[in-house]
């Protein structure tokens, strides 16, 4: 476990869903999925979940874990982790990660990376990429990135013929310095956010750089009854 208080992991985790109402407390292989978030994240870093909704708190106080409560017209998971810096009592972090709470098979590996990328003195905002597979690249759902051989983003955009050379699909995990996120949730929606759809978009034309680090595979989401499905049977396996 990387030890201190200079990184705490934030898990949003909302009990809303359109496709999928109360997902944080569907049970996977005998736990609730917010468990299985919590277990592989508090592993690897000093770690708290986000949530406006008590019963989701209540689970995660049953499991051990750690809950910050927050406002309930948080429009995104970044203004939840920017609510919990805000708030936050004791040694205050320097870099802070949002980690999805829908994501159960979280990867060790990928928290680090993003944990060294974020150490790059040069790095205020920081997230994942994986080389793009041939069935990525017909989804309307995946975010696709142009990036810069020392990780710089330079674009975001539905659509891999934003990538000139290599498409990379982007893998939905943020670093951020602790001092830009209340900058962050300041600024106002931006015409290429609403276009695409892609939150990142508001920092990136708002003249915040985006760094980004290579992973191996993106994470698996859970975002309908069929991914929960999916989900099940992997860990079912021992996956």
């Amino acid at each position: 476990m990387l030890e201190g208080s200079e990184v705490l992991a934030v898990i949003p985790a909302r009990y809303a869903s359109t496709r999928l109402p109360g997902k944080p407390l569907a049970l996977i292989a005998g736990k609730p999925m917010i468990q299985h978030v919590w277990e592989r994240v508090s592993a690897v870093l000093p770690a708290v979940v986000a949530t406006d909704d008590a019963r989701i708190a209540e689970v995660v106080y049953s499991f051990g874990g750690r809950v910050r409560m927050t406002a309930v017209d948080c429009p995104n998971g970044t203004a939840r982790v920017a609510e919990v810096l805000a708030n936050w009592e004791g040694p205050r972090p320097e870099i802070v990660l949002n980690v999805q709470g829908d994501e159960p098979l979280v990867h060790a590996h990928d928290l680090e990376t993003l944990v060294r990328l974020m150490r790059r003195p040069e790095v205020r905002i920081g997230t994942l990429v994986t080389p793009a597979r041939a069935a990525d690249l017909t989804s309307p759902n995946n975010c696709f990135v142009q990036r810069l051989p020392d990780g710089l983003c330079t674009s975001f955009s539905r659509s891999p013929e934003c990538c000139s050379i290599q498409a990379w699909r982007h893998v939905g995990m943020y670093g951020f310095r602790a001092d830009v996120l209340p900058q962050l949730v300041a600024l106002q929606p931006t015409p290429g956010e609403l276009r695409e759809r892609l939150e990142q978009l508001r920092w990136h034309e708002s003249g915040f750089p985006i760094y980004s680090a290579e992973v191996a595979a993106a994470g698996i989401g859970v975002d309908s009854p069929e991914d929960l499905e999916y989900v099940r049977g992997l860990l079912a396996a021992g996956n």
